[in-house]
Formats: structure tokens, sequence, C-alpha cells
């Protein structure tokens, strides 16, 4: 499965009134179906801690529905299951065995597997932990709560405050996503489905209510059809129709003897390099599709301007070139049209900006360093790539830190690979540009020297040869008009290529990368070094991560369009 999931949270009470269980799974169940519905592409997945009341009501739903069941665990099972009578341990147990990933989190630190045996602070900032992990790995956190903003920690009222403001009493700093002093914290929708607690005789449950960051809160279900989830259901069709599953991007990335034992890793190691896979196959596909139709276009726009300029200069009786010219026109409109209605220039940047994100994360993994990409990637471009963000955070859990591989294996890997490969890009796209810009001066030359040519016969000729070539044959001058506005036509063109495609800026960027990993190739050799090779390896990832994030701005900036 090389898709991204839906991933879906639930936070909620323990102790839901047992007359209104039957309405609060219609109520899910609800939720469930108008999220398949609106993404038929995208698997859904849910995260659950499988607590008593809420999460196992949720989860049990989720696998009638065939949703894939992910629990992560506050603590270790055999001290977790101290939280559950005899009834309730069988039912958890049950449970378990039907879920597709099961994992346990670290703990806080500070905290011992002595010390959360007894139920103090310290085990309750394992479920803070949890909470807070659930809420903010979730593109959708359900909330089976009644809405009553209580203090408590780890309470429900706190994971809700969490999702939607990025802050949660108790929860050590260490554990929060790190940010920029002035940056804004990550936040997402909560659906909430009003429950009581069995304490509550008169309570009225099952409505269902949007809560959105910045109190701006709605009644409305099909608010949480945002339009990032189109996005997210649109690249995982994209991956169905356009790849076949082929590992052919993963071969550089891993060692041989990692990506023999590829059937054997954990389901969420394989998901991530699946993924990866996808979006540089995808990215270069639909590369592929921009530069062919770029070239089309420019082409067409060159015949428009030949034709019209033979209609003018040569023949103005002769009507065909004047319909070449419109039917031109319009095939090129055409052609810019279908290119922006398919999304092919976006699809480039966002599936490339998601490949390179994932590498990043995938060496970090193998490093043995658990940052999340999401926490330092595109935070400037929340609005337009926000679903990237939220793509990699639902496919990056600890399930495959057990698959650190040592750093010569990530050197070799990753910084030498990607100097060398960056070195050598960087050559060939200048080559192109300078070949490009040669061309360029050509035409515009060869324009000029025609225009001079004309203009020597016109004034000198008739001192020179007694009479003037070209106004003594029509037909030439007429040529030769044209050829003076085609070939500096051409050049502008090209020159407008070179600019739509950013070639310069990509030489200096790529320029900028080989020394990079060049620098950073050199600190790992170095055995004297002020810094780790895990300091060195984190703040390559987030330099790859920043100029990842500037190419999509300088990118973004150039779309197809009709070049007349």
């Amino acid at each position: 499965m090389n898709t991204i999931p839906l991933t879906l949270g639930i936070t909620g009470h323990r102790d839901p009134r047992e007359e209104d269980l039957e309405l609060l799974r219609a109520k899910v169940r609800k939720v469930f179906k108008l999220l398949q519905n609106h993404c038929p592409n995208t698997p859904l997945q849910l995260l659950s801690p499988l607590a008593d009341g809420a999460d196992r009501l949720v989860a049990k739903v989720a696998l009638e529905e065939k949703i894939q069941l992910i629990v992560p665990l506050p603590m270790q099972q055999s001290i977790y299951e101290q939280d559950f009578d005899v009834q309730s341990k069988q039912e958890f147990k049950e449970i378990l065995k039907q879920a597709n990933k099961i994992f346990t989190l670290p703990l806080v630190e500070g905290n011992t597997e002595t010390n959360i045996t007894e139920y103090t602070d310290n085990r309750t900032q394992q479920y803070a932990l949890v909470g807070a992990f659930i809420a903010r790995h979730s593109h959708i956190l359900l909330a089976l709560w009644d809405g009553i903003p209580l203090d408590k920690m780890a309470g429900t009222a706190q994971v809700v405050q969490f999702k939607l403001t990025g802050y949660m009493k108790g929860l050590s700093k260490e554990y929060l996503p790190p940010r920029a002093a002035l940056d804004i914290a990550d936040m997402g929708p909560v659906c909430q489905i009003v429950t009581a607690r069995s304490t509550k005789s008169e309570y009225t449950v099952g409505d269902i209510k949007i809560l959105l960051p910045n109190n701006k809160d709605s009644s409305e279900l099909e608010t949480l059809l945002v339009p990032e989830l189109t996005t997210l259901d649109q690249f995982n069709l994209d991956v169905k129709i356009h790849t076949n599953n082929s590992q052919s991007s993963q071969k550089h990335l891993l060692p041989p003897k990692l990506r023999e034992a590829l059937p054997d890793l954990a389901p969420g190691f394989q998901n991530l390099l699946g993924v990866f896979g996808s979006a540089n196959d995808l990215a270069k596909y639909f590369q592929i599709k921009v530069k062919y139709f770029s070239f089309g276009v420019l082409a067409m726009t060159f015949l428009m301007v030949m034709f019209y300029g033979w209609y003018s200069s040569i023949n103005h009786e002769q009507s065909l070139a004047l319909g070449i010219y419109a039917i031109l026109f319009i095939a090129s409109a055409c052609t810019v049209g279908f290119v922006k209605w398919q999304r092919y220039h976006t699809k480039v940047l966002d599936y490339r900006t998601l490949a390179e994100g994932l590498r990043v994360q995938i060496f970090w993994h193998l490093s043995g360093l658990n940052h999340s990409v999401s926490d330092y990637y595109l935070r400037n471009q929340r609005q337009e790539l926000g679903w990237i963000r939220d793509g990699i955070r639902a496919l990056n859990f600890y399930d495959w830190l057990e698959y650190q591989q040592t750093l010569d294996v990530v050197h070799n890997r990753w910084i030498m690979y990607e100097k060398d490969w960056f070195a050598k890009m960087a050559v060939q796209k200048k080559q192109t540009t300078h070949y490009l810009n040669l061309i360029i001066t050509g035409l515009f030359s060869l324009g000029i020297m025609l225009m001079i040519t004309m203009w020597v016969d016109h004034v000198f000729g008739e001192f020179l040869w007694n009479h003037s070539v070209l106004q003594t044959h029509p037909f030439w001058h007429n040529i030769l008009i044209l050829l003076i506005a085609l070939f500096p036509a051409a050049g502008a063109l090209l020159h407008h290529y070179l600019e739509k495609m950013a070639l310069e800026e990509e030489v200096k960027q790529y320029q900028r990368m080989a020394v990079l990993f060049a620098t950073a190739h050199n600190k790992l050799e170095l055995t004297s070094s002020n810094y780790t090779p895990e300091q060195i390896l984190f703040e390559v990832g987030t330099e790859v991560l920043k100029e990842d994030g500037e190419w999509v701005l300088m990118h973004r900036k150039s779309p197809l369009k009709v070049s007349i």
C-alpha cells in the first residue's frame, strides 16, 4: 500500500451511558461514511489507545467499516492493563488482536516503569502523552465528549484543547512540537459527538459539532470536507492510476540487506518507503507531461507568429494562413486550460515536495533520529501545502525506529549520494542554460543582421549596384521582413521558456545544495568535529527542508501560460 491514509484520532469519556451507545455508534458510523464517500481512493485509519468507553466504541465501529486500527499504548501493555477489570481486559485483548499496528510510546522524562505503576502524576503524564500523540498525528480528532472544559490533566477536554490550540496542561515542552517563537502551532478540526457521562441522568446526546481553531465552530458535518482532503485523495488516485508499486525509487535509499528484508519490515516503514517511491515517480511523470505541453505551447506560438507574418507580409489574400493562426491560437489556449484543469504543474511541485520531505524523514529514522519532518517543513506554506505536512505526520509513527542503521550507511546513502547528484545536476543545468542563452543570442543576432542587410540594400543599393535588389524582388523582400520578425520572436519564446522553467535559479540552488552536502560530508569525515554525527545529519535535514520550501515558492510563480 503506497497511499497516504486519512488518519482519525479518538478521545472521549470512559463512562458513556449504556442507553446511548447505539446512538453514538450510529453517529460515528455517519462520520466514517461521509469521509469514505468524499475520499473514495484514500484508506482511513483510526488511532485509539483502546481505553474503556469511547476509545473502544469507536474502534469497534472502525473495524466493522474495514478501517485500519492503529493502537498507540501509553505504557507497556502489562502495566496499562492494570486500568481494566477482568471483563474489560478480555475485551481489550480481543480488539488488540484485530489491530493493524500496535506500538508503545516512550516514557516521559523522569518516568520509569516502576513509578508509573502507581496512579500518580507520573502515570497521568503517560496518558497525556498518548492523547497529545493522537491529536497531533490525526487529520481529524473525534471527541465523544460532553463539552465541559475541565482542567484535568490528560482529560478529554485537554486533548481537545491540544488539537485546537497546540497546548496541553502538564505536557512537557520536550513533547510539544518544536517551533519558532512566532510560528503558529499545527492545529486541526475536532468532530465532537455530544456524549453524556454515566453520572448524568438528563443530557441530550448525539449532536455533532465541528470545533475549529480560533473558535470558528460549525454544526455542519460537511465542514470537515476541507480542500486538503480532496488533494490527499487526488494523490492517492494518481498513485493507483500512474504507479505500479515499483521499488526502483527506493534502491539508492536502502542498503542491500535492508532492501532484501523489505517484506519483513514493519508495515509503517514499508508504507513510508512506498509513499516516497510513489511521490517520486509521480513527480517525474507529471514533470515530463509539463515539459511536453510547454514545448507544445511554445511551438504553436512560434507557428502562430509565422503564419500571421505570412498573411500580413507575403499574401494578404490567402485566408488559409489566417485560419491556421486562429486554429493554433485556440489549440494553445485549450492546451493551457487542460494543463491547469489537470493541475499538472501543481502536482509536479506538490509531489516533489512530498517526496523530498519523506526522503529526509527516512534518513532521519535510519540515523536513529526521532524528529518529525512535519515540525520543520513548509511552515511558511501551510495554506497551500498543509496536506503534505499532515500526510507525512500521518505516516510518521515510532514503530520502525528498530531499523536504525550505522551512520556510515546513512553517510553513504544520503550525504555522499546527494553531494554527487547535486554537483552533477548543477553542471548539467548550467550547460543547458548556457546553450539556450547562446541560441537565444544567435536568434536575436540573426534578426539584427537581416535587418541591417535590408537597410543596406535600401540605402546603398542604388550606389553599389544601381538598384535595390529587394525592391525589385517583392517576394524575397517580404520573406526577409518575415524572418526579421520570426528570429527574434523565436529567441523571445526560448527566453520565456528559460525563465518559466527557472533554470538559472535552479543552477544556483543545486550549487548551494552541493556545497551543503559536501560540507556535511567533510564534517562527518572529521573525527575531531565539535558536532556529533546526529547533530550534523539533523542540521542537514532542516536545511534541505528549508531549500525545498523555497524551491516550491519559486516554481509556483511560473504556471504554464499562452505565450503571445
